[in-house]
């Protein structure tokens, strides 16, 4: 009897994280208190919004945002192709490509695996060697220091003008659990294991707690029209 209860409960929890295939990033509005962040609804489900809604949803194939009033199936439709796959997203924070520290004409969004220089937070990371840095303003040349305040480890790193990103610094390494302070900002750095899919990596983002990188990879995975 205790066996087959056992059995029936895995069973049970199988099928409920099938279903539970998508997760809330970020939602706002009348009906944003029924919606938190990290949410899972079942993939066959329909969510009813008001006027002033506004909910962001991460599944398999990306992300979507509903904008009430209206209801909705939570799926995406098969239509629906983010423009950045899971495969490509992981590989930019597994391994280095390109020149990281190339010059580019024009300011560009940050991405997923790119620590900001500019704005304290708690940021996650698939491999430490793979980390960039990235400033918001690229119109003169800028240095910044990173410091782990744990060990007193620190080195600079340069931008030269129009210059976004840069190399995080080898002789600091990145660790998890790290606390680090670049230039007058403080970062909590935090491995983590990005899964299968947008859902497993969205779902580690948020039990680390980094929520700025959250909404990153919610742009990153959005579709390519709505």
């Amino acid at each position: 009897m205790k066996a087959s209860f056992l059995l029936s409960a895995l069973m049970l929890s199988a099928i409920s994280s099938a279903t539970a295939a998508v997760i809330v990033v970020r939602s706002s509005g009348p009906s944003a208190a029924q919606y938190p962040t990290g949410k899972s609804l079942p993939d066959n489900a329909r969510v009813s919004l008001r006027g002033g809604d506004t909910l962001v949803l991460l599944d398999a194939k990306g992300s979507r945002t509903l904008r009430g009033p209206g209801s909705f199936p939570v799926a995406a439709g098969a239509s629906k192709a983010a423009p950045t796959s899971f495969a490509a997203l992981v590989a930019q924070g597994s391994s280095r490509r390109g020149r990281v520290g190339a010059v580019r004409p024009m300011p560009f969004p940050r991405q997923l695996w790119h620590a900001s220089v500019d704005r304290p937070e708690t940021f996650c990371f698939v491999q430490p060697n793979a980390i960039r840095l990235h400033r918001n303003d690229v119109t003169s040349e800028r240095s910044v220091t990173v410091r782990d305040l744990s060990s007193g480890k620190s080195a600079s790193q340069s931008f030269a003008a129009r210059q976004q990103l840069a190399d995080w610094p080898a002789a600091v390494p990145l660790r998890d659990g790290g606390h680090y302070r670049i230039g007058s900002v403080e970062l909590h750095a935090k491995a983590v294991q990005p899964g299968s899919g947008f859902v497993d990596l969205g779902r580690a983002l948020i039990e680390a707690g980094c929520n700025e990188q959250l909404n990153l990879l919610s742009a990153a995975a959005a579709p390519l029209a709505e």
